[in-house]
This record gives structure tokens, C-alpha cells and sequence, in this order.
């Protein structure tokens, strides 16, 4: 076994044995404790679990059948794949689908669960001949009618990452189930979702790319490859690796600040793994990845089957240098943002400027910075938000999103125009400090920082206050800030007239009513400009 391939199981291992205090044996469901409030109106019967919870059976299938497992063999894992397996049959309606139940409670109404069926699916074929004749002809039969309706939703038409999803694994089902049909509506999807490709290697979502969700269209076409070596979609995926290779964190984590629909995680995402391990730099993506990667905390790798596929599918061979290999550098990435790495920092500016969306899935493009430290993680940043001016860079002409941005010549910033309304946000790098440079013209302005600040965090200001940000809200002015705010180790010096609010709670689209997750605060430095500039200071002390 290859050192990356063992260390894949291991680290499947971890999160398995993690999840295994989650199983139900009474039901073979996997519950999960909702990270946020309870539904309105949740049934208890409904709590604590939703169907994708099940997609470790996959995991479980694999560390049951690979040599080198600690589980290679075991009745009790076995077992336990089997009823999570016969969970997800017995929940489904007549025609395949199943109730979309998140762990809180709330109910979305009925779907094809691409990210389960999948994972059901390589289950099946991995342990088809320890199922039993009766248990194997009722998976069959829920498979079936999972994956022939997933093929009519697919013939319908429209590219999406959660159809591209379904593509794949109606492929790999036609391998399976002997559905020539199925492979050849698959081909044709996954051939829409090349065309669809933007330059730079991203598919849109709400007219600009979403860092986080275009990793499902590169895994889902990476694994459509593996199944069915239709060499048209490499230049595609090869594409994408790069832009997924700049818009990642030295620890391995997703920059957010170009997303349009999902807001920072500090976990290393574990999708694609396949895809990257096709090309060379691709390969050395992944085992850096890998290296920085934390299983007792990036257990989500379980779920759609995303670390057991990288386990059975992983390509290696030689490797070339990625961005994150170097200490300095600085990319204009086709013009949607600017990447500046000087060790020990990263930063990225957003030059991305799309219209608000009705969807509740789509969010304002509106907080364009981030900056990232080794020691200290995200500390700038953080990701949109949806009406809500108080996640924006910038407030101004009566807009908080946006209407044109653009790298400026020198590199170095971004402009924007908000209506009559001009403003710039520059960056300045150098081993020991960040300097942010906000600007405005033609008008006044409002100039934000969306800071990662959470509970627990202990704030000093120049004016001599203290606190531990808790249950009380934080409104401090310039009077109490004193010229400068420290936030455990990180230091901001700050123009005269700056301001502190905390917390700052975002909207979560993934809750029915909205409501954030917990961690989810952030705080806001903000400073009226008129027709001015302020300059900020972000260094690392102790």
C-alpha cells in the first residue's frame, strides 16, 4: 500500500470511530446534534438526523474490505454498513426519493439524495456478496429507482453542481446495473458541464464562482473520468485544479473571499482528491493537502463518500510544484482577484462585482478581503452575507454590494464603484505587518473590516479596556479604541475615527428560518470616509 493510500485509511479510520458514537442501533440511523436552533414545529421522531448522515456506510464498506484496515473483516462494521444501508431503503417513497430532513428538524420536502445514493451505491458494489439474497435485491430495487429518477431529472436538462453529482453516479449505477442508457445521458451531461466551464477553471453559481461548491463539479467529473475514461473532460478538470490550487490557505483550508455562496471553514475540504491526482501539480495538491489535513476535525470526508473514494480511486505518479509550495508570490488570477503571499500571510481581494439574487442560496458579493496568518488563521474575512450592509467593504452611494470592480494596473488593490461613488481598497505585504489601504472619491463612504472574532477572544484597546468578547455586545468608538484594538495575539492599528461592533451575526441559508450557526459571529471595524483614506495595520504580537 502506498504511503498516501495508508494514510488515507487512517484518517478514514479516525473519522469512523468517531462516528460509530453516533450510530442507532434500534434504527441504523447515524444521528448528528444540529449545529444551531431547533426547527419550528420538529418532530423528536425527526431530530438529530437527516439522510446524508448515512453516507458513511461507505467508509464503513471500505475499512471493511481493505487490507491494511483495522476493521478488515468485522461483523460488528459490517453489520453496522448493512442497517445503514436498509435505513436509507426504508425511508424511501415509492419512486425512489426520500424526505430531505435536516438534523434540526426542519423538512425541505422530497429529493434524490445524490450524495447518498452514491455512497449507498459503491457500498452495494463493494459488499454485494455479504448482503444476502434478500437484503441484495431489496438495495437493488431502492438503487434503481434512486438512479432512474436522478436520470430524469439529468435529462431535463440545466448544469449544477448537485446535477453534475447525479451524472456521475448514474454512470457508474449503468456500470453496475448493466444501463447503457443511464452511461450514455451521463456523457451528454458531463459534456454540458465542460462547455459551461468559465475561464479560470470555475462553473458559476449566481453569475461568479463558489469556491467550496465548485469542488463537488470537479469531484463528480473527476470520478465520471475514473468510470469512464472519456478523455474530453481532462483540460476541464485540469483547469479547475489550478484554480482550486490559488484559492486555498497554506493550512489547507478554502478562501472563501471570492465565494458566492458559502462563508469560511477552517477544515481542510476533502472533495476532489481524485480529480487533483490526475495532473501532477494536481498530485502534490493533494498530498499537501493531506499533510496539513486534521481527521479528528475534517471528519466531513465520510459523507458522500469523499475520503473512501480518494481511497479506491487516487491516482499517483510524479508530482510538480503548486503556488503553496513558494513563500512569496503575488497572482492577478484572471482578473477576479488579487493573491499576495508573503510568508507568514496570505491575502486575497475579491474584483468580483455581480448583482444581488432573489435566491436565499445566492449571497451578496460585498465582503471583498481576507487576510490569513500562520499562527493566528483567518483574521479578516470570512465570507458574505445577504442584506446585510454591515458585511460590506465598503457602504457608499446608497449601495453596500458593488456595481463594477477591477484590479488596479500596479497589483497592488482593487477599485470599485458604488453608483457616483469610487473607492479602493489597497494591500500592502511585508514579513512583519498588512497594511490596508481604504480609499473613496466623489462621495462619502462607509470602510469596513469583517473581523473573525469569536467567543472567548480577549480584546485590549490603546485607551486601556479589556474584555473577553461573551454574552454582551461590544460597541466601542474611537474614544475607547485609543488608536489601536488587540484580539488575543493579533495587533490592529487603526485610523482616527474607528469604531468596533460585536457580534455581527450572519444570515445561514441552510437553516429554514435563517438563523446563524453557532460560531458563526463575527465583529466590524468600520470608519466614515469622506473623499478620504484610512490605513489599517494588522501584525502578529507575542
Amino acid at each position: 500500500m502506498s504511503v498516501l493510500r495508508e494514510q488515507l485509511l487512517t484518517d478514514m479510520t479516525v473519522c469512523v470511530e468517531q462516528a460509530l458514537e453516533r450510530y442507532d442501533d434500534k434504527t441504523g440511523r447515524f444521528l448528528t446534534q444540529p449545529d444551531g436552533p431547533i426547527a419550528p414545529g420538529a418532530s423528536p421522531a425527526d431530530l438529530y438526523w437527516c439522510p446524508i448522515n448515512q453516507d458513511i456506510l461507505y467508509a464503513l464498506a471500505t475499512l471493511y474490505v481493505a487490507e491494511g484496515s483495522p476493521y478488515r473483516g468485522n461483523d460488528k462494521l459490517l453489520k453496522m454498513a448493512c442497517r445503514a444501508g436498509d435505513a436509507i431503503r426504508s425511508f424511501q417513497y415509492p419512486d425512489g426519493q426520500v424526505e430531505f430532513i435536516k438534523a434540526d428538524g426542519s423538512k425541505w420536502g422530497p429529493t434524490y439524495m445524490g450524495w447518498t445514493n452514491y455512497a449507498w451505491l459503491e457500498t452495494y458494489a463493494l459488499l454485494k456478496d455479504e448482503l444476502g439474497e434478500k437484503r441484495r435485491k431489496d438495495w437493488e430495487e431502492g438503487l434503481k429507482l434512486a438512479h432512474e429518477g436522478q436520470a430524469k431529472e439529468i435529462a431535463s436538462g440545466g448544469v449544477h453542481n448537485i446535477m453534475a453529482w447525479k451524472a456521475m453516479s448514474c454512470y457508474r449505477a449503468g456500470q453496475l446495473f448493466d444501463r447503457p442508457d443511464w452511461q450514455e445521458l451521463a456523457t451528454r451531461a458531463m459534456q454540458q458541464v465542460v462547455a459551461t466551464q468559465r475561464p479560470g477553471g470555475y462553473w458559476p453559481e449566481h453569475e461568479g464562482p463558489t469556491t467550496l461548491y465548485n469542488l463537488v463539479y470537479v469531484h463528480a467529473l473527476g470520478l465520471y473520468f475514473i468510470f469512464s475514461l472519456d478523455e474530453s473532460v481532462l483540460p476541464a478538470l485540469e483547469a479547475s485544479a489550478r484554480f482550486h490550487e490559488t484559492f486555498t490557505y497554506p493550512d489547507g483550508s478554502v478562501v472563501e473571499t471570492i465565494d458566492g455562496r458559502v462563508k469560511y471553514h477552517p477544515n481542510v475540504s476533502q472533495f476532489a482528491l481524485v480529480s487533483f491526482s490526475l495532473f501532477p501539480h494536481g498530485r502534490r495538491y493533494v498530498r499537501y493537502l493531506l499533510a496539513v489535513m486534521k481527521p479528528e476535525r475534517d471528519c466531513a470526508g465520510v459523507q458522500g463518500g469523499l475520503l473512501p473514494s480518494a481511497y479506491h480511486h487516487l491516482v499517483e505518479g510524479e508530482e510538480e510544484a503548486v503556488p503553496l509550495d513558494e513563500a512569496s508570490y503575488s497572482t492577478n488570477y484572471h482578473d477576479m482577484a488579487l493573491v499576495r503571499r508573503e510568508e507568514p500571510w496570505f491575502v486575497c481581494l475579491s474584483a468580483l462585482a455581480t448583482p444581488a439574487v432573489g435566491s436565499r442560496w445566492g449571497q451578496d458579493r460585498q465582503n471583498c478581503l481576507s487576510i490569513w496568518h500562520r499562527d493566528c488563521g483567518l483574521i479578516i474575512g470570512g465570507g458574505n452575507s445577504k442584506d446585510q450592509p454591515e458585511w460590506s467593504s465598503f457602504v457608499a452611494g446608497g449601495r453596500f454590494i458593488p456595481d463594477q470592480a477591477r484590479v488596479v494596473p500596479d497589483g497592488n488593490g482593487v477599485a470599485y464603484a458604488y453608483g457616483q461613488v469610487y473607492t479602493l481598497l489597497e494591500i500592502e505585504v511585508e514579513p512583519n505587518w498588512v497594511t490596508v489601504v481604504g480609499q473613496a472619491e466623489q462621495g462619502p463612504a462607509v470602510h469596513q473590516l469583517v473581523l473573525n472574532l469569536k467567543k472567548g477572544q480577549r480584546l485590549r484597546t490603546g485607551a486601556g479596556f479589556e474584555t473577553v468578547a461573551g454574552e454582551d455586545p461590544i460597541w466601542w468608538d474611537s474614544a475607547k479604541l485609543g488608536g489601536w484594538l488587540q484580539i488575543d495575539r493579533v495587533k490592529i492599528e487603526l485610523p482616527h475615527g474607528a469604531r468596533l461592533r460585536w457580534p455581527v451575526m450572519p444570515f445561514n441559508p441552510y437553516a429554514i428560518d435563517g438563523a446563524p450557526t453557532n460560531g458563526s459571529e463575527m465583529g466590524v471595524l468600520a470608519i466614515n470616509l469622506d473623499s478620504s483614506s484610512a490605513r489599517w495595520r494588522i501584525s502578529v504580537v507575542g
